[in-house]
């Protein structure tokens, strides 16, 4: 999931698949140290793929409790140093402070909790995350490490073959629901996420060559969670991303954050869709100490 800053800026999990398990000169192939004192860990590699897209939230979709260290960015903040927001936000003016959210699916071949696979045997599982970006306004936990521009809106997981208690342990904000991400041809992606008021659908097709990402490895990164999960934050450790070219049409039905969001005039022009592989991931999931 990782290396996300945006789908303009951001990267995110991580996972590698086997042919690419063996050292490779000038790259990573272990992953970073995380600091004692986890609640849980866990571990996610060989990962199919990672599809994202940024957008705008209105705020009144996101009143969530943050912790006392954090604060929200607001895209009129963002357009100082993004383009595509700014054009957005020219024409739309009265989105000036909404928020900038982030919604990834993912499709992974391995998941494990604490040592144990919480995902069914000899298939791969999706999930997807929502996240926003925040920033960090006060005392930082010493066990933090890497960038901190996240925070964790929500994140689903499939609702049959997974195991709710020990994901649950790893992820307190993890919702079980009905979620569909299949390669439904080469280079061909659809994913579909239903929730209570809305059912959200991307399309996406990839094209070239899978190019290994071009930062220092491994990687950190840390995400803070929301509401009533505010007390927790998660560091990762990763390594092997791979990006294609993407492009993506992205729908949702009802009358949710999402569904709001992609219906905002423009907004399409504004993001684009982020499509990675091949990376693997461990997070350690912490609490606060204050």
């Amino acid at each position: 999931m990782f290396s996300w800053p945006t789908i303009s800026w951001f990267s995110r999990f991580a996972a590698i698949t086997c042919v690419l398990m063996a050292p490779v000169p000038g790259y990573a192939t272990t992953y970073g140290v995380l600091a004692p004192g986890a609640v849980s860990t866990s571990e996610q590699s060989r990962v199919r793929a990672e599809v994202c897209r940024d957008h705008l939230v209105d705020p009144s979709h996101a009143k969530v409790k943050l912790h006392s260290g954090y604060r929200f960015v607001r895209a009129s903040e963002l357009a100082k140093d993004d383009p595509g927001i700014a054009a957005l936000l020219a024409n739309t003016p009265a989105h000036a402070n909404h928020l900038v959210g982030s919604l990834c699916f993912m499709l992974v071949d391995s998941f494990d909790v604490d040592g144990s696979r919480v995902i069914a045997e000899n298939e791969p599982s999706p999930m997807a995350f929502w996240w926003a970006r925040a920033e960090r306004t006060g005392w930082a936990d010493p066990r933090m490490q890497g960038k901190s521009e996240w925070v964790q809106l929500a994140s689903w997981y499939a609702d049959e073959g997974s195991d709710r208690a020990r994901i649950a342990k790893t992820d307190p904000m993890a919702e079980f629901v009905r979620i569909e991400v299949a390669e439904t041809k080469p280079g061909a992606w659809h994913a579909r996420l239903e929730l209570a008021g809305e059912t959200v659908e991307a399309s996406i097709v990839v094209s070239g060559e899978p190019k290994r990402r071009k930062a220092p490895e491994p990687g950190f990164m840390t995400v803070p969670f929301t509401g009533k999960s505010a007390r927790y934050f998660t560091v990762f450790t990763y390594f092997g991303h791979h990006h294609q070219t993407a492009e993506g049409v992205w729908t949702a039905i009802g009358d949710g954050a999402l569904s709001n969001a992609f219906r905002i005039p423009g907004e399409a022009a504004a993001f684009g869709t982020l499509f990675q592989s091949r990376w693997q991931a461990r997070a350690a999931l912490y609490e606060f100490d204050r």
